[in-house]
């Protein structure tokens, strides 16, 4: 097939006691490329070895000293060539894979778990992370970027959280509260597509936070991304926010999924991008 479905899904410090629910999320989605954040106990071999085989998919882990590693799993016969970390020192971690599943469909996934208390930060490693946007290339960068995006709204629920939680999204204190845009805004002035937000003008795509915990810090936010080269991007034909019953028990976050056209025929043929909702 050449559409290659590409999803980005926080599992929620490494779905110690809940494999098997965030697993059924990742079988039902099918992704033939999965970045995952909070891959915490992946570093053991036996624990990736178990995940690896309830996904249905081999995986390569980027590790962090904070120990929320992240990680990169590809469905056979896409293969990973090569991989490595960002020798950035990132609060979590980041890692790159250069991936193949013949001479037509090929590129390099970034999976990134941004740090969640400071924008000023997050900015320095988006600005590290740009060195991905390579014109020309094709490039996928993915995870937790635990920020906002340029021109999202603000769901009402953001406001009513603890004062300590809002100041690491905030960049000015007052009234109106202003918030810190600037992490995706660089990544887009480097050459970066959003790719959901390209697809859904007008939905709000919210990734945080799913039902796991009731009512408590119920905030609905959109921090996990998908962004692309333009290269890569320009084959884009879905972009969706999957919830189910299982992914609103499974973790704090939804996955966020992408499906590219990577047939010889789409290429250069426009932008690729669905057609927008009505306005």
């Amino acid at each position: 097939m050449p559409t290659v479905r590409v999803m980005t899904y926080n599992i929620l410090e490494g779905a110690r006691d809940r494999l098997d629910v965030v697993a059924a999320v990742v079988r039902d989605a099918g992704p033939d490329v999965l970045g995952v954040t909070e891959a915490n106990g992946l570093d053991d071999a036996k624990r990736m070895t178990e995940v690896e085989e309830a996904f249905g998919m081999k995986g390569v882990l980027g590790r962090a000293a904070s120990g929320y590693h992240v990680a990169i799993f590809v469905k056979p016969p896409w293969q990973v060539e090569s991989s490595g970390p960002e020798y950035y020192p990132f609060f979590h971690a980041a890692l790159w894979a250069k991936l193949r599943f013949d001479q037509d469909r090929f590129f390099t996934a970034v999976v990134a778990h941004l740090n969640p208390f400071s924008p000023n930060l997050r900015l320095a490693e988006v600005r590290a992370l740009c060195r991905h946007a390579v014109p020309g290339e094709r490039a996928v960068l993915m995870g937790d970027f635990n920020c906002m995006a340029p021109g999202d709204d603000v769901d009402p629920s953001v406001l009513e959280l603890p004062r300590n939680i809002l100041a690491r999204f905030v960049k000015e204190a007052g009234d109106p509260i202003e918030f810190d845009r600037r992490e995706l805004a660089l990544a887009e002035w480097a050459g970066f597509v959003d790719v959901y937000r390209k697809t859904h003008p007008k939905k709000p795509g919210w990734t945080l936070m799913t039902t796991r915990y009731g009512a408590a810090l119920r905030a609905r936010m959109r921090i996990d991304y998908l962004l692309a080269t333009p290269r890569v991007a320009q084959r884009a034909v879905s972009a969706e926010v999957i919830e189910t019953n299982d992914s609103r028990r499974a973790s704090d976050h939804y996955p966020l999924m992408a499906a590219f056209d990577f047939s010889t025929t789409s290429a250069g043929a426009g932008t690729g991008i669905q057609k927008p909702e009505a306005k």
